[in-house]
């Protein structure tokens, strides 16, 4: 029981350290990521998704702490990295070589709104991510 409790408490501490709202936002690269996205939307002949700043700015957070920790999947908990008020149906994510392009789940979810952003990593890949609602 200690164990698991200790193991909560951990994840929220690291999690903790996702939440994107008091961090600047790199408005031009998530306008551009959430342009990769909506081309390849458009290319299955989906709507593009609308860009949505709060979207954007979480996804920001956690590529980055994805990226700071060369973490190719999911964080602990991604939707913890939505600023207050900010609310996501899905995430996506991937860490690809940047002549792949882009790469993440929830690219063909249905929804309106989106936010995307890359951090590249010390490792060479692009941690992307991915919000929709």
């Amino acid at each position: 029981m200690k164990t698991k409790i200790l193991s909560m408490v951990l994840a929220c501490v690291c999690v903790g350290n996702l939440r994107a709202d008091d961090n600047a936002l790199d408005e031009e690269n998530a306008i551009s990521a959430l342009a990769e996205v909506n081309a390849l939307r458009e290319a299955r002949g989906q709507h593009p998704f609308v860009y949505d700043e709060g979207l954007a700015r979480a996804a920001a957070g956690c590529a980055a702490w994805r990226a700071d920790r060369l973490m190719e999947g999911h964080t602990p908990n991604d939707f913890a990295a939505l600023p207050p008020g900010v609310h996501a149906r899905s995430a996506g994510c991937a860490a690809w070589h940047p002549s792949l392009g882009w790469g993440s789940c929830c690219i063909h979810d249905q929804g309106t709104y989106a936010g995307a952003a890359w951090v590249m990593g010390r490792n060479g890949k692009r941690h992307m991510h991915l919000f929709v609602r």
